[in-house]
């Protein structure tokens, strides 16, 4: 009877810790309301991207790494092709030639900083092959970093430059000894090509390596990334900025009326013309762009271009522009750091798609819902 008392006195006790805390009750349902509203939410915006992909016919892409290949250079190139780029290159050059700066043990490092496609190896490949330069250094060395920073192919492209021959060397202490004898008590230009590390270590490693070469020596460097110059212990920058309307004209003709006939270039000039405005001062579009039109010999198959989209054009052109301009820029885009709310006001993110962006005024299916948005919204989660 005793035990049965207890039970029935332990049951109401447990009923009356439960029922005696509405506050832990209620905190469950506010939770699991919470949680319910945000699913909510996070389907509605599923459901609003499928919308979108269905009625403007975005395709799943993955990047990988051979499709973000990334361009390699020389210093061998077509100057007759450049406009607008004199008064960059004369500073450039001065610089070059000027007395150093620094200490004999020191090496001046000039860095030349701006977007993909905006002209940066190009700028270096004038300076390094004008002719007061050629005069001034007794030894010349261009090497495409790109990434990743492997310093042992640097070290041996750097070597094989110097001594003419391919080095038998393999590990980078030997590597970077035998540059440091080659180098020591000449007057040196090396030109390092599209850097992309800001991982001090790996530049700490190459540096002391060039630190024997006679004074007035110099290290010109390019890069997308103002934190490289940083890095690097910019001694000069120069930030590259966009080519003028003028200039980008300049490119695309130069390119698109190649071999062609005065009457041609007379009769599809002024559509050019305008072509030539979508570059948005990248000169690698002013290219790319005139490259396509070579192939077009009507006026119409001009005026085709001129008012479509870039998204717009046959297969064979989409995946020339595709190739050639976006996804080298792609490599920029996704460097960039995130920045919320404020994507729109970025400048480097504004600048790098003005080109894309711009083409949504002429089109009843507008680009700044086909590609910026999408990649706002990438941004912003």
């Amino acid at each position: 009877m005793r035990d049965a008392e207890e039970n029935i006195h332990n049951q109401q006790k447990i009923r009356c810790s439960f029922l005696g805390s509405p506050c832990f009750c209620l905190n469950q349902v506010v939770q699991r309301r919470d949680i319910a509203l945000k699913i909510k939410e996070v389907s509605e915006k599923v459901d609003e991207i499928a919308k979108a992909k269905a009625m403007y016919g975005f395709q799943l892409y993955k990047a990988t790494d051979h499709e973000l290949q990334r361009p390699t250079s020389t210093h061998f190139f077509d100057e007759s092709s450049v406009s607008g780029r004199d008064g960059e290159k004369k500073s450039v050059v001065s610089m070059l030639l000027a007395e150093s700066s620094q200490e004999a043990q020191d090496v001046d490092v000039i860095s030349l900083v701006g977007l993909g496609g905006i002209g940066k190896t190009t700028l270096a490949q004038l300076a390094f092959n004008d002719v007061e330069v050629t005069d001034h250094f007794e030894k010349k060395i261009w090497v495409c970093v790109s990434e990743p920073f492997d310093e042992v192919r640097i070290a041996k492209d750097i070597l094989e430059q110097l001594k003419e021959s391919k080095p038998n060397l393999a590990g980078l202490q030997s590597l970077l000894q035998s540059v440091s004898r080659s180098i020591n008590g000449k007057r040196v230009l090396l030109v390092l090509d599209d850097v992309w590390t800001e991982n001090h270590r790996q530049w700490e490693q190459l540096k002391p390596s060039l630190a024997g070469c006679a004074r007035g020596s110099r290290i010109l460097v390019t890069t997308r990334k103002g934190a490289v110059a940083t890095m690097i212990g910019t001694d000069h920058r120069i930030d590259i900025e966009t080519l003028s309307d003028d200039a980008c004209r300049s490119i695309f003709n130069h390119v698109a009326f190649h071999k062609r006939s005065k009457e041609e270039r007379e009769r599809l000039e002024d559509i050019g013309n305008k072509i030539a405005t979508k570059c948005k001062g990248l000169p690698l579009v002013a290219k790319v762009l005139g490259g396509l039109m070579q192939s077009k010999r009507t006026r119409e198959e001009w005026e085709d271009v001129l008012s479509s989209e870039l998204w717009g054009l046959d297969e064979v052109d989409k995946d020339k522009i595709e190739k050639e301009i976006f996804l080298p820029l792609l490599l920029s885009y996704y460097d960039l750091p995130s920045v919320g709310s404020s994507f729109k006001h970025d400048a480097g993110r504004g600048d790098l798609f003005s080109l894309v962006h711009s083409q949504s005024k002429r089109s009843s299916k507008p680009l700044d819902r086909q590609l910026w948005r999408p990649m706002a919204w990438s941004c912003t989660t």
